[in-house]
């Protein structure tokens, strides 16, 4: 069995047995952020406070992409999820073959594989679609 590693440190982690982004808040502003950071970038606040994020978001923008990168064989799709917690993040999107992608719809977190790297399997946070209207 391969060693599961995250394509990096501190950005998910697995919570009561289901994965969650970890974000923090700005305890002076208020300002949510991911991932995780030790200033502020709105006020320079230093004092942060940890937070899960939601799993749920709705698709901002996305694009198929026709070029291969180190990873990932074309075609596949990346865009921005919009989390209730008023902040966007950028991800894979898997799943769009069997559900077309159109702005506004619900995706859900997904962690999973993301490549081999030799004995180790690379995961990290995807969103697909949800099931859930």
């Amino acid at each position: 069995m391969k060693t599961r590693i995250p394509f990096r440190e501190g950005l998910i982690e697995e919570v009561s047995g289901k994965w969650v982004m970890k974000g923090c808040r700005c305890k002076q502003c208020g300002k949510i952020v991911y991932p995780i950071r030790k200033v502020c970038l709105n006020c320079l606040n230093r004092e942060m406070e940890r937070l899960d994020l939601s799993r749920n978001g709705k698709l901002y923008s996305f694009t198929i992409v026709h070029m291969p990168s180190e990873h990932f064989q074309p075609p596949y799709a990346i865009g921005w999820i919009e989390l209730p917690e008023g902040i966007r993040v950028f991800s894979q999107i898997r799943g769009w073959q069997e559900h077309p992608l159109k702005t506004g719809m619900n995706m859900e977190l997904v962690v999973e594989k993301l490549w081999d790297e030799g004995e180790k399997e690379v995961i990290g946070y995807t969103f697909r679609p949800s099931t859930i209207s």
